[in-house]
């Protein structure tokens, strides 16, 4: 049995050393019985040998299987990436004398499985954000932003990232409104991580804005009345408030693409209302989601005019 302790170099050693110990009990035995053994016991003792002749051919196939597997497992161990690498100071690669084709190869394994295992990393951390990687060839890589609001999914978008020299985005779906040459232009060559957190980020900022429209809209019909002018990015509204036969045309600013509530609130009136009641509206927009600005800003209107 493989004992508890130990690797397996020290496990095939036991083997040998049992299989040799057999073998070597098994060839100092005499195959001929004594002068005085009855006819049953000359048959047991042959029935004996047989057996061991047996479990003998059966450990030394064994022995063989792994004395193979053995030599395989120290290749691996003498060329393996912590073999290869671990001479490396501050993670920082030095250069390498190859001297073979074996060296090379070595090399080559080794590379490839940092790259492996930096990528398997990288997708694990950034999986619970809604980002997912998949490699399309050797020299492309898909990235998938999904975007999310109040929990549940909306939609998902996608790049290639072209990784043979330095990365540069091939194709994608996202909107033509989010600024994709200044984000890769800032961060793809020099943080990825970053690249990938920023775009996310302007996603799931726009779909939580025209979300949010959505829900006004349905929940505050007698309110906001009339089209709603949007941009294609949401960051820009224009919006007619309608309470007690009193009209406040209103446009709001978000400001960076990365807002969910205004930056900027600007409200004109026919009948040059308080200028409480606009400080109310304004208030109420900048501090609360669309939704619940609306809902706050029908009640006050509908309480004080």
């Amino acid at each position: 049995m493989r004992p508890e302790k130990g690797g397996m170099l020290e496990f095939l050693q036991l083997l040998d050393a049992k299989a040799t110990k057999l073998t070597s009990y098994h060839g100092n035995k005499s195959p001929q019985g004594h002068p005085g053994e009855g006819q049953g016991q000359r048959q047991e003792a042959e029935g004996q040998r047989t057996s061991d002749d047996d479990a003998v051919t059966e450990m030394e196939t064994i022995i063989q299987n792994l004395q193979e597997k053995k030599k395989q497992l120290k290749q691996k161990l003498c060329t393996g990436p912590k073999q290869v690498f671990g001479s490396l100071e501050n993670k920082k690669l030095r250069r390498f004398k190859v001297k073979t084709e074996a060296d090379r190869a070595c090399v080559r394994r080794a590379t490839d499985y940092i790259k492996q295992r930096k990528a398997e990393e990288l997708k694990k951390a950034y999986s619970f954000a809604g980002i997912s990687m998949a490699r399309v060839s050797e020299s492309c890589v898909s990235v998938t932003w999904g975007t999310f609001y109040s929990g549940q999914y909306r939609e998902s978008y996608q790049a290639h990232i072209n990784v043979s020299d330095s990365l540069k985005i091939d194709q994608h779906t996202l909107p033509t409104f989010l600024p994709l040459e200044e984000l890769s232009s800032a961060h793809l060559n020099s943080d990825l991580k970053r690249f990938l957190w920023a775009v996310g980020d302007h996603l799931n900022a726009y779909v939580s804005r025209r979300e949010q429209l959505e829900q006004a809209k349905t929940a505050n019909p007698d309110l906001l009345r009339g089209e709603v002018e949007a941009s294609a990015g949401f960051d820009l509204l224009k919006l007619t408030l309608t309470a007690q036969r009193q009209q406040f045309n209103t446009t709001l600013v978000y400001k960076g693409g990365l807002n969910t509530r205004p930056t900027t609130v600007e409200i004109q009136d026919d009948d040059q209302a308080a200028e409480e009641t606009t400080g109310r509206i304004k208030e109420a927009f900048l501090t609360k989601s669309l939704p619940e600005a609306l809902t706050d800003i029908a009640t006050y209107l509908n309480s004080s005019l």
